[in-house]
């Protein structure tokens, strides 16, 4: 099988044309034509319906399971590519969301220090979900996310390394404050302060916003967590936030929810399940563990 064929394929069935598939390319329609041809007798079965001009095209239904295997495909050697770029002994390509560099990796460096691990790290900060889609993707090779659930991408082998509630924080002179618990649908009329969707704790709301069918009332949306905490303690509002990111010197009350099903902050290594760790790697990720 020729993966240049399946690039063809997969860039028609985009296009829906071979004159402008032919053109990205930089080769000549029949070529295309070829390569389409040589997939349906290797695989037995026909992908495309063409017409007689063959500038347009109808993709059957098989033809559109083909294409995604295609696409796993080209994904998987796009990877590879990736991983076999990458020479022995340089720098460990390694994931890391703010949230986790500011509040956990300050407490392993010293062992990684220690196992001469450190030095060798090239830290990539991004949000988890980004760093989820870089480590499929073969652009780093292990990471440090943040995540809601274990039913993290089928891809990557994932350990859960700490398990952390998200509660209500509000400023000390809030009615709040002092109550033991809330409900999150008792949020819904309050000035909310929230993190930007690169953060677990947006799909948490999510969760959480959809099981109640309510509607909160974001008066500000934030990248940044102390910002987010430094508005909260200023009493301009409140917000969901996990324990894990919470200090004493906040200056914030941090208040459980009620909810029998509530959504957790999961602290967890991820990396590659296809990928063979080098002798640093495993170093690292046994470090994680």
């Amino acid at each position: 099988m020729n993966i240049q064929d399946l690039k063809y394929y997969h860039e028609l069935l985009k296009q829906k044309n071979y004159t402008k598939t032919a053109q990205i390319f930089g080769v000549s329609q029949p070529t295309i034509s070829a390569a389409v041809k040589r997939l349906e007798a290797q695989f037995g079965g026909q992908f495309l319906i063409r017409n007689q001009s063959h500038q347009k095209i109808i993709v059957t239904k098989l033809g559109m399971q083909f294409d995604e295997h295609v696409q796993s495909i080209l994904k998987e050697m796009n990877v590879a590519q990736k991983e076999i770029k990458q020479r022995p002994g340089q720098d460990i390509l390694f994931g890391l969301p703010p949230i986790i560099g500011d509040h956990y990796f300050p407490q392993i460096a010293p062992q990684l220090l220690s196992s001469h691990i450190l030095n060798h790290l090239k830290v990539l900060e991004h949000g988890s979900y980004e760093l989820q889609e870089m480590l499929t993707e073969g652009r780093i090779n292990i990471a440090l996310l943040g995540n809601t659930d274990q039913n993290i991408a089928s891809k990557l082998d994932i350990k859960v390394l700490k398990k952390f509630p998200i509660q209500v924080i509000v400023n000390p002179n809030h009615p709040w404050a002092k109550r033991k618990g809330v409900y999150f649908k008792e949020l819904k009329d309050q000035s909310f302060i929230t993190l930007t969707e690169d953060y677990v704790h947006a799909k948490a709301i999510d969760e959480m916003t959809k099981k109640e069918k309510l509607a909160l009332h974001p008066v500000y949306e934030s990248p940044d967590v102390p910002i987010v905490k430094s508005l909260v303690a200023k009493n301009l509002g409140i917000s969901y936030l996990t324990t894990f990111a919470i200090n004493s010197h906040d200056k914030v009350v941090s208040i459980p929810l009620l909810d029998k099903y509530q959504p957790s902050f999961l602290l967890v290594a991820a990396k590659r399940k296809n990928y063979i760790l080098n002798e640093k790697e495993e170093k690292l990720w046994d470090t994680l563990k």
